[in-house]
């Protein structure tokens, strides 16, 4: 996806006219139209200030090519943490223990992630990934809560299951995960029971029970 179609995504995401962005980035409605179109790009410098003003992923105006680049070597060490909290469950791994499984040198990893806090942060940023844009995107067309829980959001969890598991129960990242929006904290809840089974039911015989549970009125669930 090229910049002018992240930037246009983004602008329906948050309901945006091109005219209101301009004004919330101090550009003209004429310039975002042209990046919209493709007849130019924001500076790095604009792109900077729209990542943090949208709090978006420093990777948002990346493409696909440049991302798989970039992030091979901090995939390999996410996926070295993600096992390494699999098997500890109430001690947080070290950068030294990552280091061991990622089949790395730690002043390798050290490059990437100062220390443990930085690899938690940055765990939680990608399994969120393009997550939030998507779904917002999906409120902007259908507007049916529900509708986008049950089909969107819950294949996203889903696919995240094992992650959010580990995150949900691990005590040494507590801190964090409450620290986290109040809508992730409620969904999160919703589903901790489904994600806690060592067998988590199939996704589309959740998505039954939920549309069938949201079918009755909400006194009558239990």
């Amino acid at each position: 996806m090229i910049i002018g179609e992240r930037i246009k995504l983004l602008r329906k995401a948050k309901k945006l006219t091109q005219t209101e962005l301009a004004k919330a980035i101090f550009v003209s409605y004429q310039l975002v139209s042209k990046w919209e179109r493709n007849l130019s790009e924001p500076t790095a410098e604009m792109m900077f200030t729209i990542i943090d003003k949208y709090q978006l992923p420093f990777d948002f105006f990346l493409d696909p090519v440049t991302q798989q680049t970039q992030y091979t070597a901090k995939e390999v060490i996410l996926n070295a943490f993600l096992e390494s909290m699999i098997a500890s469950y109430d001690k947080r791994p070290t950068i030294k223990k990552v280091a061991q499984v990622a089949s790395l040198e730690p002043e390798h990893v050290a490059l990437y992630f100062a220390n443990s806090d930085e690899l938690i942060y940055e765990f939680f940023n990608e399994v969120d990934r393009n997550i939030k844009i998507e779904i917002e995107a999906q409120i902007v067309s259908h507007h049916d809560l529900i509708t986008i829980f049950i089909n969107n959001m819950a294949p996203l969890l889903y696919d995240k299951r094992v992650q959010l598991h580990v995150l949900y129960t691990r005590p040494y990242i507590k801190g964090i995960w409450l620290a986290l929006e109040y809508l992730i904290e409620v969904l999160t809840a919703f589903i901790s029971v489904w994600l806690s089974q060592p067998n988590p039911e199939p996704l589309a015989a959740f998505q039954n029970r939920m549309r069938c549970l949201t079918g009755r009125p909400i006194n009558q669930w239990l």
